[in-house]
């Protein structure tokens, strides 16, 4: 039986033309399930095939016969976007969870023991000796009044170069960094 056939037998409640467009577009709902689950390390699979299952009965439910789409690119549209908002979906309740999780400075503070502290001290000599190397005389001087929270039109004027100058130091200073951590 043609696509747009089964289609039509489906948006009228035939289960057995619903079964076998499911069928016949099981292979792209796996396919997509697979490329979104694997964008979430909370992804299930199973999840994602069940609302590519979904957006499939709603594409059916949906599609209009007289529009210039075939059915199969119209499927695969409305199945490509509950997949990405389920991404979405996903993804901001791992950020949600973060945050709740997320431990203030006061408190780490608060529970430092004194081992604590000599340990954070001894990694804070560290850093600043691997920044000291890294960068040269002119970042380290950028750097600092960054820190003090100058913008690099003022750094500018302190210093008496020009701000291209001080915001390609920022640039070098940023990509030097990165390699750090």
């Amino acid at each position: 039986m043609e696509t747009n056939e089964l289609v039509l037998q489906a948006k009228n409640d035939n289960q057995i033309a619903f079964t076998q467009l499911c069928q016949q577009y099981e292979p792209l709902l796996i396919s997509m399930a697979n490329k979104y689950s694997a964008m979430c390390k909370d992804g299930v699979f199973d999840e994602f095939l069940q609302e590519s299952q979904i957006a499939l009965h709603k594409a059916i439910v949906s599609y209009n016969f007289n529009g210039t789409t075939t059915f199969g690119a119209y499927a695969k549209r409305v199945v490509n976007n509950r997949l990405i908002d389920l991404v979405r979906r996903m993804n901001s309740k791992k950020r949600k969870r973060m945050d709740s999780k997320s431990i203030s400075d006061e408190e780490i503070v608060s529970n430092a023991t004194p081992q604590d502290e000599v340990v954070w001290r001894e990694l804070g000599e560290k850093l600043m000796k691997k920044v000291e190397d890294l960068l040269s005389p002119y970042e380290r001087n950028v750097l600092s009044m960054l820190i003090s929270g100058h913008k690099a039109k003022e750094i500018s004027l302190l210093i008496g170069k020009d701000e291209k100058s001080v915001n390609n130091a920022v640039f070098r200073i940023r990509s030097k960094l990165k390699g750090i951590y």
